[in-house]
Formats: C-alpha cells, sequence, structure tokens
C-alpha cells in the first residue's frame, strides 16, 4: 500500500487530498504545520509528500522538503508542492530541492490523482471510461 504525506494548514485541502487518496487505496497522515510533518517523516518511510507552500506563521512548504532531503526516513522521497502561487522564483527554489512536480491550487481530485501516479511513476487507471460523459444521456 502507497504511504503518502500531506502538510497543509487550510483544514478543507487537508480533508479534500486525504479523502481523495485514501477512496484510491492510499495511506495518508495529514500535517498542518512543518513541527507535526516534520515528526512524521523521522518515524516513517512515505512513497511520496504533498506540500502546501504557503503556510502560517511566514513559513513555507520548502523547509520541511529541505529537512525530508538532509534527515529522517525521507532523504529520497519524492515531493509534490501545492500553492496558489505560481511565481518562477518560488518554482526555481522548489526545483533546485528536487520537488518533482508544481501545481496550482485548486485542483480537481482527478487531476491530483494523475499527478500523484505520475510523481511515482505508476500508471493512473481513470475508473471512468473516456467515452462517457455525466452530462450525456444517451
Amino acid at each position: 500500500m502507497l504511504k503518502i504525506l500531506i502538510l497543509d494548514d487550510a483544514k478543507v485541502i487537508r480533508t479534500l487530498l486525504k479523502m481523495t487518496l485514501e477512496s484510491d487505496g492510499i495511506e495518508v497522515d495529514s500535517a498542518v504545520t512543518i513541527e507535526e510533518a516534520t515528526q512524521f517523516i523521522m518515524q516513517k518511510k512515505y512513497d511520496l509528500m504533498i506540500v502546501d507552500f504557503m503556510l502560517e506563521n511566514n513559513h513555507n512548504g520548502l523547509e520541511l522538503v529541505e529537512v525530508a532531503k538532509n534527515q529522517g526516513k525521507n532523504t529520497q522521497t519524492p515531493c509534490i508542492m501545492l500553492s496558489a502561487e505560481d511565481g518562477k522564483t518560488c518554482r526555481d527554489e522548489a526545483q533546485e530541492l528536487g520537488v518533482k512536480a508544481w501545481v496550482k491550487k485548486p485542483f480537481t481530485p482527478t487531476g491530483i490523482l494523475k499527478v500523484v501516479y505520475k510523481v511515482i511513476n505508476i500508471e493512473y487507471l481513470d475508473p471512468k471510461p473516456a467515452n462517457k460523459s455525466m452530462h450525456r444521456h444517451d
């Protein structure tokens, strides 16, 4: 079973991510603060981290990525950065730290699952047939 750590200070985003990932059979831990997420990465090994860029108290998710790359059990764990920001400087800094994908908020459940599976190199199997639309009534 895949294990993913989420760091986001917004409850609605944590809940949406957790529900989306768990509905696809993924084990999820979620954290509100960098300190809480750091405790998780020191204790458990994850297949992926999904981290919010802009956090409370002038923190950003890159702080966690840096800690994970330098210590604990997740030095090689890939990371997806979530953000309402889309500035080149932020993205460049994330890329330098090895962040594998940058997802702009808002996102869709299907969209985030596609990125998750692409980053961890697993084929995403869309549960809906491609030729069906919920708007068509055949």
